[in-house]
Protein backbone atom coordinates (compact mmCIF):
# COMPACT_ATOMS: atom_id res chain seq x y z
CA UNK A 1 0.00 0.00 0.00
CA UNK A 2 2.76 2.49 0.91
CA UNK A 3 4.60 1.77 -2.35
CA UNK A 4 1.44 2.56 -4.30
CA UNK A 5 0.87 5.79 -2.34
CA UNK A 6 4.48 6.90 -2.84
CA UNK A 7 4.22 6.23 -6.57
CA UNK A 8 0.96 8.16 -6.96
CA UNK A 9 2.11 11.07 -4.80
CA UNK A 10 5.42 11.27 -6.65
CA UNK A 11 3.62 11.56 -9.98
CA UNK A 12 1.03 14.10 -8.83
CA UNK A 13 3.48 16.80 -7.69
CA UNK A 14 5.26 18.62 -10.50
CA UNK A 15 8.24 20.96 -10.38
CA UNK A 16 5.90 23.79 -11.43
CA UNK A 17 3.80 23.15 -8.30
CA UNK A 18 6.92 23.20 -6.17
CA UNK A 19 8.22 26.40 -7.82
CA UNK A 20 4.89 28.16 -7.23
CA UNK A 21 4.61 27.09 -3.58
CA UNK A 22 8.24 27.91 -2.91
CA UNK A 23 8.01 31.34 -4.58
CA UNK A 24 4.81 32.18 -2.70
CA UNK A 25 6.38 31.27 0.65
CA UNK A 26 9.54 33.20 -0.18
CA UNK A 27 7.69 36.42 -1.13
CA UNK A 28 5.40 36.10 1.92
CA UNK A 29 8.44 35.81 4.21
CA UNK A 30 10.14 38.75 2.52
CA UNK A 31 7.03 40.88 3.11
CA UNK A 32 7.13 39.82 6.77
CA UNK A 33 10.81 40.80 6.90
CA UNK A 34 9.98 44.32 5.66
CA UNK A 35 7.25 44.61 8.29
CA UNK A 36 9.57 43.35 11.04
CA UNK A 37 12.31 45.81 10.06
CA UNK A 38 9.84 48.72 10.21
CA UNK A 39 8.75 47.63 13.68
CA UNK A 40 12.24 46.86 14.94
CA UNK A 41 13.97 50.02 13.73
CA UNK A 42 10.97 52.37 13.95
CA UNK A 43 12.90 55.33 12.51
CA UNK A 44 11.23 55.18 9.09
CA UNK A 45 8.84 53.12 7.00
CA UNK A 46 9.93 50.00 5.15
CA UNK A 47 8.21 48.34 2.24
CA UNK A 48 8.27 46.11 -0.79
CA UNK A 49 7.64 47.16 -4.38
CA UNK A 50 6.94 44.91 -7.35
CA UNK A 51 6.95 46.41 -10.81
CA UNK A 52 7.41 44.73 -14.18
CA UNK A 53 9.75 41.79 -13.81
CA UNK A 54 11.49 42.92 -10.59
CA UNK A 55 10.67 43.39 -6.95
CA UNK A 56 12.65 44.89 -4.07
CA UNK A 57 12.73 45.88 -0.42
CA UNK A 58 13.03 49.59 0.28
CA UNK A 59 13.52 51.84 3.27
CA UNK A 60 12.00 55.33 3.50
CA UNK A 61 9.06 56.94 1.76
CA UNK A 62 10.28 56.43 -1.81
CA UNK A 63 10.55 52.97 -3.35
CA UNK A 64 12.95 54.09 -6.09
CA UNK A 65 16.52 54.83 -5.01
CA UNK A 66 16.15 53.46 -1.47
CA UNK A 67 16.53 49.76 -2.24
CA UNK A 68 17.87 47.48 0.48
CA UNK A 69 18.96 43.87 0.00
CA UNK A 70 16.64 41.24 1.45
CA UNK A 71 18.57 38.49 3.26
CA UNK A 72 18.43 35.33 1.17
CA UNK A 73 17.38 37.19 -1.97
CA UNK A 74 18.61 36.02 -5.36
CA UNK A 75 20.29 39.14 -6.70
CA UNK A 76 21.82 39.49 -10.15
CA UNK A 77 25.30 40.94 -9.75
CA UNK A 78 25.56 44.07 -7.66
CA UNK A 79 21.90 45.10 -8.02
CA UNK A 80 19.44 45.51 -5.17
CA UNK A 81 16.41 44.19 -7.07
CA UNK A 82 15.30 40.60 -7.48
CA UNK A 83 14.26 39.31 -10.89
CA UNK A 84 10.98 37.40 -10.80
CA UNK A 85 12.56 34.75 -13.04
CA UNK A 86 14.92 33.90 -10.16
CA UNK A 87 11.91 32.78 -8.08
CA UNK A 88 11.39 29.80 -10.38
CA UNK A 89 10.56 28.81 -13.93
CA UNK A 90 7.78 31.03 -15.26
CA UNK A 91 6.97 32.66 -11.89
CA UNK A 92 5.52 36.18 -12.02
CA UNK A 93 4.24 38.62 -9.39
CA UNK A 94 1.45 41.15 -9.63
CA UNK A 95 2.55 44.79 -9.40
CA UNK A 96 2.18 46.28 -5.91
CA UNK A 97 3.71 48.70 -3.43
CA UNK A 98 3.22 48.32 0.31
CA UNK A 99 4.70 50.36 3.16
CA UNK A 100 4.85 49.35 6.84
CA UNK A 101 5.15 51.81 9.74
CA UNK A 102 6.68 51.38 13.20
CA UNK A 103 3.68 49.37 14.46
CA UNK A 104 3.50 47.16 11.35
CA UNK A 105 0.45 48.86 9.88
CA UNK A 106 0.31 48.61 6.06
CA UNK A 107 -0.09 51.57 3.69
CA UNK A 108 -0.49 51.90 -0.07
CA UNK A 109 1.17 55.35 -0.05
CA UNK A 110 3.28 57.07 2.60
CA UNK A 111 4.80 60.54 2.49
CA UNK A 112 4.91 61.33 6.21
CA UNK A 113 3.17 60.24 9.43
CA UNK A 114 0.39 62.74 8.66
CA UNK A 115 0.25 62.38 4.86
CA UNK A 116 -0.36 58.75 3.98
CA UNK A 117 -2.91 56.25 2.68
CA UNK A 118 -3.55 53.33 5.04
CA UNK A 119 -4.55 50.06 3.47
CA UNK A 120 -8.36 50.10 3.67
CA UNK A 121 -9.18 46.76 2.05
CA UNK A 122 -7.26 43.49 1.85
CA UNK A 123 -4.31 43.71 -0.54
CA UNK A 124 -4.03 40.64 -2.77
CA UNK A 125 -0.61 39.84 -4.22
CA UNK A 126 -0.75 37.20 -6.92
CA UNK A 127 2.13 34.81 -7.53
CA UNK A 128 1.61 32.98 -10.84
CA UNK A 129 3.00 30.34 -13.12
CA UNK A 130 1.37 29.45 -16.44
CA UNK A 131 -1.91 27.73 -15.59
CA UNK A 132 -1.90 28.30 -11.81
CA UNK A 133 -1.55 30.99 -9.17
CA UNK A 134 -1.48 31.61 -5.42
CA UNK A 135 -2.55 34.73 -3.53
CA UNK A 136 -0.79 36.39 -0.62
CA UNK A 137 -3.11 38.68 1.32
CA UNK A 138 -2.16 41.66 3.51
CA UNK A 139 -4.87 42.56 6.03
CA UNK A 140 -5.59 46.26 6.77
CA UNK A 141 -4.80 47.76 10.19
CA UNK A 142 -3.00 44.71 11.66
CA UNK A 143 -0.78 44.02 8.66
CA UNK A 144 -1.30 40.27 8.96
CA UNK A 145 0.32 38.62 5.94
CA UNK A 146 -1.19 35.29 4.94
Amino acid sequence: MSILAATLLGRSVTTTDLDLSSATDKVRNQLRFAQAEAMKRSDTVWGVNSFGTEYWLFRNTTAIGNEVRIPGGDYPGAGNRINEADLGAGVTLSDFTVFFDRIGKPYTAYTSPTVNTPLDIQMPITVSVPGDNRTITIIPETGLIR
